[in-house]
This record gives structure tokens, C-alpha cells and sequence, in this order.
């Protein structure tokens, strides 16, 4: 099978494109054809080096797969040849106190899904939810990673209430698209952060009701307030940027308001005076993987047209150098997905 192998950390161009062994399934495996895997910005900062986390090389990464299930090990008892799947971001062991209380984001034996840069991968059963056939690949291989991160975010950890006001930043993105629209159909006012102007127009077609364009550098929280109640600013933050955001976004915050951590780009920190979070009342909340009941959720409610996730393009593997700079650099709205 053809597979691009990373041998090291680097730039765009340094993934490797290798011809290796179709995997045998162990127990509890599942081996899936892949027919499509979206790249996230996740896969960005575990190539370029960012994030380090479990990374040990060579190793092909993606997490964002979709596909169908050709063969299963020994002692898988929920799938089958034939099914069609997509992944959640990791996969748990079912069996500790976190996994018993649904809480299995947390499970302390949890293994990061990878592989989707491959024609074949193996992985735990566990990291696996059937698809309808009503659902293509393209749009399946984003819904775990992507639209079940922004269900726990806008729906399970921020508790987002109809006639909330909610700011998403890195909105286009593949959690920040569909937070938008969850946050929209729970009845919230929706305040998207694009860097790009070019982007605004897609936004409003897709759920926000308003669009701030600004820099990385940029206190927005200027351009936000006046778009809210009396002023006061948003009740919740869904940030799916991190430290370079923080300060405007946190500005951006309305007395008693809710601040989700969803994503972090880069390597840097936040600093903040804890006065400036007891004196707003603020909470700030951390957003876990997605469960799989989320992603079941998720299946469901884009299958009915609530959440809709956007191809941008779809390449072929050897095209992935391509498509790592194109979302390293922030060009493209909704999601590359490449088919293997």
C-alpha cells in the first residue's frame, strides 16, 4: 500500500512516500480501506514539530479517517467486513473509571488515532463509529475529530442556552465551522473570527450572524463588544486558537461568561492576573477529545442537515506536501481531504 511516512519533523515537503506491508489486524483491531481523511491542523503541528506528544518516528499520521472495514481481529465483536466507518480522535479502553462513567476522553490508556495518510490502516474497534450510507467519506472523515470536538465544546462543556451570544475564533476551521452551527442551532447569536475578509461572506452563508475580521495580534474585542448586549460582551468564548487569541478574546468575555479552551496552534503560553478571572466571574473551562456518543450525536445531526461540514478540496496522497501549506497558511475555508 502506498503511505506517507514521516521520518522527521519539518516543513510541508518532508513527508515520505512508501510503498509498505497492508497491516494485519491484531486483537481488537479493526483494518479499514481508507477512502478519505481530512487534514487537520492537528496533523500540521505533529509534522512541523509543535506538537510532540506520542510522537515517535518514522510514523504516519492522520486522524481524520473514513473508510471501510475489510477484515477485524480476534475478539472484535461490534464491526464487521463491509461496514462503513469514520474515527473518533482516540481510542480508550472501555474498562476504567473514566470510560465507566463517560468520560473516556480521559481514559489513562487512551491511544491517539493515526494512519489516515495510508491506504490501509489498523486500529482499536474502539476508535470506530458506523456511518450511514447516506453520509460520503469526504464529509464522515471530519465529523469525529472536527464536528464531535465542537459538540463537546458548544453543547457538553459550555452549555451553550438559546439567546446565549457565543464567539467562535477560527471559525472556517474544521471545530470552529461546526461550533458555528451547533451554537446557532442551540439558539445562540454567533460572532465568527476569521483572519481573512475573504472569508466573511463564507461564513455568514454557513451560520454566523456576524463576522469579525482581525489579526492574530489584533484586540478585537474592540470590533465585539459593540455587537453585544449593552456592550458587555459574549457569554461564551469557544476558542479554537489558543495563546495568540487569548488576551482579545478574554477581553471579549461578558461578566459570568463561559471560556472554552478547545485548541492551541503554536508552542507559546497565556499569562493573566487571576484578579482579571474572579473580578469577570469568569469560567474557563478545558475541552476534551470526543466521546463516542458525541460522535453518534454528530452523525445524526449532520445527517439531517444541522451541522454541514465544507470540503474545500479533495486531493490525491502524493498531493499532501500541497495541502499541508495551503492549511498551514490558513488559505482555505471548510476542509482538504485527501483520498488515499
Amino acid at each position: 500500500m502506498l503511505a506517507a511516512v514521516l521520518h522527521e519533523a519539518g516543513p510541508p515537503d518532508i513527508f515520505s512516500f512508501e510503498e509498505l506491508p497492508i497491516p494485519e489486524p491484531a486483537a481488537g483491531e479493526v483494518l479499514v480501506r481508507v477512502r478519505a481523511t481530512g487534514v487537520s491542523y492537528k496533523d500540521v503541528v505533529e509534522r512541523n514539530g509543535t506538537y510532540r506528544r506520542d510522537i515517535i518516528f518514522p510514523l504516519v499520521i492522520g486522524l481524520e479517517i473514513a473508510g471501510d472495514v475489510t477484515a477485524v481481529g480476534a475478539g472484535v465483536t461490534r464491526l464487521r467486513p463491509g461496514d462503513r466507518v469514520c474515527t473518533k480522535a482516540f481510542s480508550s479502553c472501555g474498562n476504567c473509571r473514566y470510560c465507566r462513567n463517560g468520560r473516556e476522553t480521559t481514559c489513562r490508556q487512551r491511544r491517539p488515532v493515526r494512519g489516515g495518510y495510508a491506504q490501509y490502516t489498523a486500529l482499536p474497534e474502539d476508535a470506530f463509529v458506523p456511518i450511514p450510507a447516506s453520509l460520503s467519506y469526504e464529509i464522515a472523515c471530519m465529523l469525529g475529530p472536527g464536528a464531535g470536538v465542537a459538540l463537546n465544546a458548544v453543547r457538553d462543556t459550555a452549555h451553550v442556552e438559546a439567546g446565549d451570544t457565543v464567539l467562535v475564533t477560527g471559525a472556517t476551521g474544521g471545530v470552529g465551522l461546526p461550533a458555528v452551527q451547533i451554537a446557532k442551532t442551540a439558539g445562540a447569536r454567533v460572532l465568527a473570527v476569521t483572519r481573512s475578509a475573504a472569508k466573511r461572506d463564507f461564513l455568514l452563508e454557513h451560520g454566523a450572524d456576524e463576522v469579525i475580521v482581525a489579526g492574530d495580534s489584533e484586540d478585537f474585542s474592540r470590533q465585539v463588544k459593540p455587537l453585544t448586549r449593552d456592550g458587555e460582551g459574549v457569554d461564551v468564548v469557544i476558542d479554537t486558537v489558543g495563546s495568540v487569541v487569548f488576551d482579545a478574546a478574554f477581553n471579549s468575555l461578558a461578566p459570568h461568561g463561559r471560556y472554552a479552551f478547545v485548541g492551541q496552534l503554536n508552542g507559546d503560553s497565556i499569562r493573566i492576573n487571576p484578579a482579571r478571572v474572579f473580578f469577570k466571574r469568569a469560567q474557563l473551562l478545558g475541552v476534551g477529545s470526543v466521546s463516542r456518543r458525541q460522535l453518534e450525536d454528530v452523525i445524526a445531526m449532520t445527517a439531517v442537515g444541522h451541522i454541514r461540514p465544507q470540503v474545500a478540496r479533495v486531493m490525491a496522497l502524493r498531493d499532501l506536501p500541497e495541502a499541508h501549506r495551503l492549511v498551514e497558511e490558513g488559505l482555505v475555508a471548510g476542509r482538504i481531504v485527501i483520498a488515499p
